[in-house]
């Protein structure tokens, strides 16, 4: 039996689906569950009661069909290979979409938003999806507008997410907004991720980009920097993390990275004067 403050959170197994799309908000939603008892309850429904077979290999049997849900406060819709086939028929695409109609929320992790938009959102939703499909994407659903760069976005009950890991994010930020931020804290130090990383920030750091540097002092300065990418940081503040004066730190970023530290900063965050 469910409360009234109850929510059920479903999330949708179809064959072809990446694992970690899935898997990823389910044991954020769990944690919160496990944190304050009877706020979530949790579904794997699919198409039918039959085993699928993610992309990755893994085999799993949803707990309820589609036909079957009773009740569904957000409904999770992950990404995956089957997103963007033409494997699931105009029936299933039709039950998707009033789940999706008597749904409070729905939302879509990474190349769900194939599957979001196959089963019908309004005109000019605002989405994201991973940054390789994006092209793909806006040429497929040109009534749709993606957003390339978000980690995830929301427009009204609609919540989509970018590339696999970014649906983490998304459901903290539900979480938060459900139970709080201490709740989200929580989940947060369970998962080891962070609670930060928001959805304006971008699909991939520009750190990324930059070879991964042998030494160990850049390696620790590195992860300060992720750490505090929020924050302006001035190539003093970078000295002073490796314990270094200004000259000897610019000297050592170039020999170790080939850049200088003004340019290893992300341009969002980089700030020549402290």
């Amino acid at each position: 039996m469910q409360s009234n403050t109850q929510k059920t959170i479903c999330l949708l197994a179809y064959d072809g689906l990446e694992l970690l799309d899935l898997s990823g908000p389910q044991s954020a939603f769990y944690e919160a569950e496990q944190y304050q008892k009877g706020s979530y309850r949790l579904q794997v429904i699919g198409f039918s009661n039959k085993p699928i077979w993610c992309e990755a290999g893994l085999q799993i049997t949803p707990t309820v069909s589609i036909d079957d849900v009773e009740s569904c406060h957000t409904l999770i819709i992950p990404g995956g290979k089957g997103s963007r086939s033409s494997s699931i028929s105009e029936t299933d695409l039709d039950k998707l979409q009033a789940l999706m109609e008597r749904s409070e929320r729905v939302v879509s992790i990474c190349t769900g938003a194939f599957l979001l938009a196959n089963a019908g959102i309004p005109d000019n939703t605002k989405v994201a999806t991973h940054w390789a499909f994006v092209d793909m994407f806006k040429t497929q659903y040109p009534f749709l507008d993606v957003e390339p760069d978000k980690l995830y976005i929301n427009e009204g009950k609609y919540w989509s997410s970018a590339g696999v890991t970014s649906g983490i994010d998304l459901s903290m930020r539900l979480i938060e907004l459900d139970l709080g931020k201490q709740a989200a804290h929580h989940v947060a130090k369970c998962l080891v991720v962070y609670l930060q990383r928001t959805g304006n920030q971008k699909q991939f750091s520009d750190l990324l980009d930059v070879q991964s540097p042998k030494n160990e002092r850049i390696k620790t300065v590195a992860n300060w920097i992720k750490e505090n990418i929020a924050d302006d940081i001035s190539v003093i503040a970078l000295a002073e993390q490796l314990h270094l004066s200004e000259r000897q730190c610019h000297r050592l970023f170039v020999t170790e990275t080939g850049l200088t530290p003004v340019i290893y900063l992300p341009p969002q965050i980089k700030k020549s004067k402290p």
